[in-house]
């Protein structure tokens, strides 16, 4: 009687240790495939990690409003955001990685992986994406799957998007400009904008500012601030710009002595940042400085011409 009971007590603290190995998160290699990268409430995702192999890395966060960032400092670009969410949601295995090739791609992935950890609440990440290159039809993309608290998976796996077709790998990168949003002014309604002004260093006759009056006809007034007539399709057409007004992209080449000079510049040479250049991204404004003031007085940016075409970082 003894003997047996000593025997289904060593049964019990073997299957109790059992079920704690199984189950411990020790971050090693499972001796079988995960398959399930789908995260099916995206809604729930509230930070997104991406890592590169040259140390490069990016943390883009939600928000309470809904709204994302870069690194805690940035806004992020929203699309951009989205359609890492829409590949969490619809990405799906196409193919196993055929056995006489699983060690070339490992080796490959090795050296080129990018590491995506996904978070829904809490400090663990929900599940973690390792995303390698494309197939060489480039059709498909090699990843590779960890369960915090389950382990990663022994093979990597073809993976596609429903709906696409292509490499999934440009989506993941760690560039953080390229994270950062280039909204300069975006105002869907125009009812929050009390006046536009714009500055002409160069040629103060023509500066000039539109007044917004609440429920009211907008009013042109020149340098000096007096009131002058107006075009008022072509003052409507200055304002409909900041509904969405972007900058072209962050300034990176130029050296300090350059950034400082311009930042210290009075105006825009022409020529070079002059209202030609302008008029191609869409701006109709004289070349000078921009700003605009809120219903509530608060004076939110300003551009060498019109619009920002380079944002010097």
């Amino acid at each position: 009687m003894k003997r047996l009971l000593w025997t289904l007590l060593v049964l019990a603290v073997l299957g109790a240790l059992a079920w704690w190995l199984q189950h411990r998160d020790t971050g090693t290699t499972l001796d079988q495939p995960l398959t399930d990268f789908t995260i099916a409430d995206t809604a729930a995702v509230d930070r997104i990690f991406i890592a590169e192999p040259d140390g490069r890395s990016v943390d883009l966060r939600r928000q309470q409003d809904g709204t994302w960032t870069v690194n805690g400092i940035f806004p992020a670009k929203q699309f951009q955001v989205s359609l890492l969410l829409k590949t969490f949601y619809r990405a799906e295995v196409r193919a196993p990685v055929p056995k006489s090739a699983e060690e070339n791609v490992l080796r490959v992935m090795a050296s080129i992986v990018r590491k995506v950890e996904i978070y829904q609440g809490g400090d663990r990440p929900e599940k973690v994406w390792y995303v390698g290159h494309s197939t060489k039809d480039h059709v498909g993309t090699y990843m590779l799957l960890e369960k915090p608290g389950t382990g990663r998976s022994n093979l990597p796996f073809v993976m596609g998007m429903s709906g696409f077709t292509g490499s999934l790998t440009s989506r993941f990168h760690a560039t953080v400009d390229d994270w950062r949003s280039t909204v300069v002014f975006a105002y869907p309604t125009l009812d929050a904008i009390a006046e536009v002004r714009v500055e002409n260093a160069t040629d103060p006759a023509n500066s000039y500012a539109l007044l917004m009056k609440p429920n009211g006809p907008l009013e042109l007034l020149d340098g000096s601030g007096a009131a002058v007539p107006m075009d008022t399709a072509r003052a409507s057409s200055v304002l409909q710009q900041f509904k969405s007004l972007n900058f072209e992209f962050i300034e990176r080449s130029m050296s300090k002595a350059q950034c400082d000079s311009v930042r210290e510049s009075a105006a825009v040479p022409p020529g070079r940042y002059g209202s030609e250049r302008c008029k191609a991204h869409g701006a109709h404004f004289p070349q000078g400085a921009l700003s605009r003031t809120t219903q509530h007085g608060r004076r939110a940016a300003r551009s060498r011409c019109g619009p920002l075409v380079r944002y010097i970082g």
